[in-house]
């Protein structure tokens, strides 16, 4: 794109421009305009009309309506330069009004026309994850997409996450999103009631033929999550329609930890359900909670009564969906559950369903999106 420089003289009229609003006001101005032509810097005569040269707005740019001469000057039209814009900004899609200690976010975004980027916040305790500084350099590089990985800390308060980008001659952009923490992580302990006993690791055997031992069964991802191709295991909401059998003790219970991806989107629903009574098993209770081993009859707000199964037989479900969704267990963006499971009814818990040392009744991670979404949000 041609380069246009002022020469001393123009330069002096536009300096009384920003002195009087305007050069010659109701008299045409010729104008010496230098400008670095392919083949070398070139002179080019440049008339404005009647009306010279004006302050926009009260400056600083200047505006002139006119005619370039025929010699030296630009042929043929440009495209004017754009100033940076963040085109896949963080927003409360990402980031979410409220979420908890420990909670897991991902922060994506690029830039376009951007010289750099970079990355700042105001927090009240450091984010595992978000960078400082400069996030990018180049307007190629700028527009990459970035996906940010971050973990909410402990300490309760307000956290603004802020990305700045700029480009010389504009102004700078950004985009901003807080989220409050009001109490810290969820609890550590479990409130399971005395003479059950948490399930840290064992036995998981999954539908595609693998039977495996020593799994760390306080993750959800390390049981619903396992990948059928041999990849890395999957967050929540896991594989669908995957099932496994988790082999519990008699008087042991399971207690799978959670996050809701802060993007979960209102068509992403499914069900746990009990697809199978053997080997040994015929009831089988499911809670989702925000506690590790929470089989209270009567839920904790903000739970409700769709998040427990209590004494489920052959085929039946606990389902689950976004927050809206009264006659599913509804769940947050950005919110941290525990899948608690035990073979056994809950009001008479310490009485085990398994009658042999150890069972391992089939669970399905299903799939309940309705038609115009089946797959969203599932892997």
């Amino acid at each position: 794109m041609p380069v246009l420089r002022l020469p001393a003289t123009a330069a002096l009229l536009l300096t009384i421009a920003a002195a009087s609003g305007s050069v010659n006001a109701q008299t045409s101005v010729p104008l010496q305009l230098e400008w670095e032509s392919p083949t070398g810097t070139k002179t080019c005569t440049f008339t404005t009309d009647s009306n010279g040269v004006t302050l926009v707005g009260g400056g600083p740019a200047l505006k002139a309506k006119g005619a370039f001469g025929t010699t030296d000057c630009p042929t043929g039209t440009t495209t004017p330069p754009t100033g940076p814009a963040i085109v896949n900004d963080i927003s409360t899609t990402e980031i979410p009004p409220t979420t908890t200690g420990g909670a897991q976010h991902t922060i994506s975004w690029a830039a376009t026309n951007a010289d750099s980027c970079s990355y700042s916040g105001t927090f009240p305790s450091a984010v595992t994850g978000w960078p400082a500084g400069v996030a990018c350099t180049g307007a190629t590089d700028c527009a990459t997409t970035r996906n940010v990985p971050i973990t909410m800390p402990s300490t309760a308060g307000t956290y603004t996450f802020t990305l700045t980008c700029s480009k010389s001659g504009f102004s700078p952009v950004s985009s901003s999103a807080s989220t409050t923490i009001s109490s810290g992580p969820p609890p550590a302990g479990c409130i399971a009631p005395t003479g059950l006993t948490r399930l840290l690791s064992g036995r998981v055997a999954y539908n595609d033929g693998n039977d495996r031992n020593n799994i760390d069964l306080t993750r959800f991802e390390n049981v619903f999550g396992h990948d059928n191709q041999g990849g890395s295991n999957r967050l929540w909401p896991g594989t669908q329609n995957i099932n496994q059998r988790i082999f519990i003790p008699r008087n042991n219970y399971v207690s799978l930890q959670f996050t809701v991806p802060s993007n979960f989107h209102s068509d992403t629903r499914g069900q746990y359900r009990f697809e199978e009574t053997a080997p040994s098993a015929s009831v089988m209770s499911i809670t989702v909670s925000k506690a590790c081993g929470d089989f209270n009859t009567t839920p904790t707000s903000p739970m409700t009564t769709k998040c427990i199964l209590n004494g489920g037989a052959l085929n039946s479900a606990l389902t689950w969906g976004k927050t809206g969704l009264t006659a599913r267990c509804q769940l947050d963006p950005g919110q941290t559950y525990y899948l608690n499971i035990v073979h056994a009814n809950l009001n008479t818990i310490t009485t085990s369903g398994c009658s042999v040392a150890s069972c391992a009744n089939t669970i399905q991670n299903q799939n309940m999106n309705p038609s115009t979404n089946p797959t969203i949000g599932w892997p």
